[in-house]
């Protein structure tokens, strides 16, 4: 156990860059391309170049030198969609050193040029990246109120890309403050917020997010399918992008130490050696320095739980080096576990000699460790205990003592075993409890707002019915015949209109309690579409012309092919009124192979310009939501779109 803690010890200190930033390899890079650079005509083409530069080159110390650049050309040419690029990727360098004075300087131009401009995504996404650089430096409420505040203009802007670095801020905020469902929580919320325009990179960011938080509360199953996303995602990028594949290497690496974890806890060593192998193939001199170390310390974790002790403390003694001239503190805490793992292969005077070795260097951990805590490191490790059982080994009773300790090891592992299967069958019963309650509180939602909506909005109709039924009835009223007319219509409307109503209510309640299933069967898309759009036409109260826009000459689904007729019709048929403008309504259809669905865009229909005012328009569209959902889709309504009220629906290809 103390060497399990050690490590995790070891791997949440945060560290500077172990090997500097002026690499030779680099330098000669970099100056390599300045004379390229130096060549190119002082224009758009100089910007465009240095801008893909700074693109594919996100590391140090590339990165501030390109970004750098590519602002000063651009404040020199006047170029203002340059500028806001820059400024964006030196944002982007000081948000990898967590500096957030720094960060908060160019997070001002951002937004200084989004005022200007009205494009907010880079502004909201460093302004998110500001609330991690706080909460690095654990100013946890302030980070807190600064993810926040980038939500609300996300919202507020309708930036989807700000919205959901927000969520990733947000949560991250949470994790450090040790508020991990919460955390958790935010994550998943965001995962299933992600679209087409959703940028790779918060893609990756918030699925190792949500799989770390899964590692850390001991769900390693729940993780894996975010995991393999992840793995997927950043194969995609790196193979489509081999220029850029450099800036993708540090999340790549905390992928595979992700899975390195997960068959440790798995004991599944061959698994752990492959991936090990993976991560440190992806080694290389531009790579983050606290992903270097992780897979050391998975290398070490693993020649623990194989007994390795050789291996383990040669890997030791070949990265102390490295750690001796940069960092003290980790190099101290390093030494302390060689220790135990030499007490572990039963190497007593190797221990002692190492954490002698460690004490008489307290001279150059001074910048690391006080006095008071070199102390500590004694009395943790005893050293005095381990001078003791070295003039013991000769003794029999060292016999017996291990005899104990091996049979209270014994009983310890197999308590062990049986409460972590006592507490599986306990989760096990609570996820079923709350399962449970959430279908009941389900259901007695639905009810009640089946009784809600009856007794506030089927009213009004009814009235209008009994009120001039009422008043027909009158003997010693005395109506002409327009008038008699007229009541008849608006009683006749008004029941047909309670009539559509309380079946799209029955319809929707019959849905979400599980009443109703969908039949599934393969349905020509274009012949319903068709059907559905001659159905419009030959309907005499219709107030919508209906166009359908699409180059695909036929194409099947699996669907319910009544239901889905349904929602066809729902969207270009509307009843007309007195005084009612014509709606020219056009469904626009394209597929996507890439992605194995098909995009529908339904331009002007009443349901989205009615989307918050007409109840039933609100009920039908939670109707064919329901559909949509059901078959794997995505159903979005957008009334104040720019061109014009805009219902968008996925739909996935068998």
């Amino acid at each position: 156990m103390k060497k399990f803690l050690l490590l995790i010890y070891i791997s949440m200190g945060s560290l500077s860059f172990l090997f500097g930033e002026d690499k030779v390899e680099g330098i000669h890079y970099r100056d390599s391309l300045q004379k390229v650079i130096e060549l190119l005509p002082a224009d758009s083409t100089r910007l465009s170049y240095l801008e893909r530069m700074a693109y594919c080159h996100q590391y140090p110390p590339l990165d501030k030198f390109f970004a750098a650049s590519l602002w000063e050309e651009s404040i020199r040419q006047e170029n203002a969609y340059y500028e806001n690029l820059g400024a964006y990727y030196m944002a982007t360098c000081f948000d990898k050193r967590h500096d957030p004075d720094s960060l908060s300087y160019w997070v001002d131009k951002l937004k200084e040029m989004a005022l200007q401009r009205g494009t907010y995504d880079y502004y909201l996404e460093q302004k998110a990246a500001l609330s991690r650089a706080q909460a690095s430096k654990r100013k946890v409420e302030k980070a807190i109120y600064t993810a926040k505040d980038v939500l609300e203009e996300a919202i507020r802007y309708r930036s989807h890309n700000g919205e959901i670095a927000a969520y990733n801020s947000l949560a991250c905020a949470y994790s450090v403050s040790s508020r991990r469902s919460e955390s958790l929580e935010i994550l998943i919320k965001a995962h299933k917020r992600f679209t087409e325009r959703t940028k790779l990179s918060l893609r990756v960011d918030i699925l190792s997010r949500i799989a770390g938080n899964y590692g850390n509360i001991g769900q390693d199953s729940a993780k894996m399918p975010y995991l393999q996303e992840m793995t997927e995602v950043l194969q995609e990028v790196m193979t489509k992008e081999p220029e850029a594949k450099n800036n993708w290497t540090n999340m790549a690496i905390d992928c595979q130490v992700k899975y390195i974890m997960h068959f440790l806890n798995k004991k599944n060593f061959s698994q752990v050696q492959e991936h090990i192998e993976k991560a440190k193939a992806l080694l290389a001199p531009h790579v983050d320095p606290v992903f270097w170390l992780n897979v050391q310390l998975m290398q070490l974790q693993y020649f623990s739980q194989t007994r390795e002790y050789d291996k383990s403390i040669a890997l030791i003694d070949e990265v102390t080096p490295v750690i001796l001239k940069n960092y003290v503190y980790t190099f101290g805490m390093l030494m302390s576990y060689k220790a135990m793992t030499q007490k572990d292969k039963g190497d007593i005077e190797g221990a002692i000699t190492t954490l002698r070795y460690l004490i008489h260097t307290q001279d150059s951990l001074n910048n690391a460790f006080s006095a008071s805590q070199l102390d500590q490191v004694k009395e943790v490790y005893h050293i005095d205990e381990l001078l003791l059982e070295k003039q013991k080994i000769s003794n029999t009773n060292l016999i017996r003592i291990l005899s104990v300790l091996a049979i209270l090891f014994v009983l310890i592992f197999f308590f062990y075993i049986y409460t972590r299967s006592l507490s599986r069958k306990i989760v096990q019963s609570e996820k079923a409890a709350a399962e449970a309650a959430a279908r009941s509180e389900a259901n007695n939602w639905a009810k009640e707002r089946l009784r809600t909506e009856i007794s506030h909005d089927i009213r009004i109709s009814l009235n209008a019915v009994v009120g001039f039924a009422e008043l027909l009835m009158e003997v010693d009223a005395d109506f002409d015949k327009e008038s008699k007319v007229e009541y008849g219509k608006i009683i006749q409307e008004n029941a047909e209109q309670l009539l559509d109503y309380v079946n799209n209510i029955l319809e929707l309640s019959r849905l979400e309690s599980g009443k109703i299933k969908y039949q599934q069967e393969n349905c020509d898309l274009m012949e319903m579409c068709r059907e559905a759009i001659d159905r419009a036409r030959q309907f005499e109260k219709n107030i919508v012309q209906p166009f359908l826009q699409t180059t695909i000459q036929e194409i099947s689904i699996t669907t319910d092919r009544r239901n889905f007729l349904a929602l066809l019709r729902s969207l270009i048929i509307f009843k007309k009124e007195s005084n009612t403008d014509i709606y020219r309504t056009t469904i626009h259809i394209e597929q996507h192979e890439a992605e194995k669905k098909l995009v529908f865009r339904v331009i002007n229909t009443p349901l989205a310009k009615d989307f918050q005012g007409n109840r039933t328009t609100l009920v039908r569209n939670e109707i064919n939501s329901h559909l949509i959902h059901y078959f794997g889709g995505t159903y979005e309504v957008y009334p104040n779109d720019s061109e014009a009220p805009t219902l968008i629906f996925t739909y996935p290809l068998s």
